[in-house]
């Protein structure tokens, strides 16, 4: 699960760093992924509040993981309640209803981020004092799967072709995709005289489509790529095959 923070600042009168600072994260996302069969009319996503407060919580959909504001963007999907509040040690539930997803590619899967915004209670104790209270920012991703692909998931994800693109005297790792389903790649590593290098910070290879794993250091081609790659139900599952030429 990826983990935005908003600073939001009440009362400043005094240097930033002197200032107490609510840091934790209290709304949970079951699981850490969405999947939204197409022959579904819903899906159900289930949060909990594991702090020690009620906590607001603003939730929306959007195309990408770049910060875009909420319902700032048009999705195909409705979800209700928008905003809720979860009492201590308590869940809600979301509704994801399709409201024109039927436009979308039915002949690959698209790929949304589900965000939850929670917004932190007032504290009633420091009243006139200077705080800084965060409000976190989750989101996993939303896998909309039209009926009938071709294949399945894990095919896919099996299916990698990895090749190594030379980029002024270094490498770069390539996976290409040529399912139709979204594979989430966690980890990739070569070993290459002895020496292990790794791109720790993961990708969505898209269907139909290519994505390069910068490898720093990579200054000769390896012959295999290990990779982990992500299943529908989160688990990671470690898989070994020969770089093409």
């Amino acid at each position: 699960m990826k983990f935005w923070v908003r600073n939001c600042v009440l009362g400043l009168g005094a240097a930033l760093a002197t200032l107490p600072v609510v840091s934790s994260a209290s709304v949970i996302i079951s699981g850490t992924r969405v999947i939204y069969p197409a022959n579904e009319s819903e899906v159900i996503v289930a949060l909990r509040n594991e702090g020690q407060t009620p906590i607001l919580a603003q939730v929306w959909l959007e195309k990408s993981a770049e910060g875009v504001r909420p319902n700032k963007e048009s999705v195909p999907f409705v979800l209700t309640p928008p905003m809720v509040r979860i009492e201590s040690g308590s869940g809600q539930s979301i509704r994801v209803t399709q409201a024109g997803a039927k436009e979308l590619p039915q002949d690959r899967e698209s790929v949304f981020w589900f965000n939850v915004l929670e917004i932190p209670p007032r504290d009633q104790k420091g009243e006139g004092l200077n705080r800084v209270k965060v409000a976190f920012r989750s989101a996993v991703k939303l896998f909309y799967r039209p009926s009938g692909l071709p294949g399945n998931p894990i095919e896919a994800a099996r299916g990698l072709r990895w090749s190594a693109v030379s980029t002024g005297g270094s490498y770069t790792l390539r996976a290409t995709n040529s399912a139709a389903y979204a594979v989430n790649v966690g980890q990739v590593s070569v070993t290459v005289g002895g020496k292990t290098i790794s791109n720790i910070e993961g990708a969505t290879v898209l269907p139909m489509q290519s994505y390069d794993f910068k490898l720093k250091g990579l200054s000769s081609m390896p012959n295999e790529v290990s990779y982990k790659w992500v299943n529908d139900y989160g688990a990671g599952v470690d898989q070994t095959t020969p770089l093409s030429r």
